[in-house]
């Protein structure tokens, strides 16, 4: 994923977005992010239990080894930190500052449009019983 595919968008409390532009960004993203990204995400946004524990951070090396062993994604160390960086430059996911080992959170009010993004990816491909 170069920079070029990328799509920013920045989520303000006092900036109301009309529902045409949450759908558009949606629908964007959706398009724009892969399997392994949206994998990822579920990782940090789906976690099947109510709020306020639905979300769940990610120390890096823990993600790392589950997204291997779980998933059974084939990727290396380094393709997942910089699948990690973009995501937070979109800014679906938070790293924490000054943590050792890495960690990732997931950005808090930003849980439907992600749950969203995740739901239309799978619809769009055609992927709904893997849901």
């Amino acid at each position: 994923m170069n920079a070029n595919s990328l799509i920013n968008i920045s989520v303000e409390k006092d900036t109301k977005v009309q529902k045409e532009d949450l759908e558009s960004v949606v629908l964007g993203l959706a398009e724009r992010l892969d399997f392994i990204d949206i994998q990822i995400l579920r990782k940090f946004y789906m976690t099947g239990k109510e709020f306020p524990n639905d979300t769940q951070p990610y120390c890096f090396p823990l993600l790392f080894k589950e997204m291997k062993e779980s998933h059974h994604l084939k990727i290396g160390i380094e393709a997942m930190r910089k699948r990690l960086k973009n995501l937070e430059r979109v800014g679906l996911i938070q790293k924490v500052k000054y943590s050792n080992p890495t960690s990732y959170t997931p950005v808090r009010g930003l849980e439907q449009v992600v749950r969203a993004v995740i739901t239309r990816f799978f619809l769009i491909n055609g992927l709904t019983k893997f849901l």
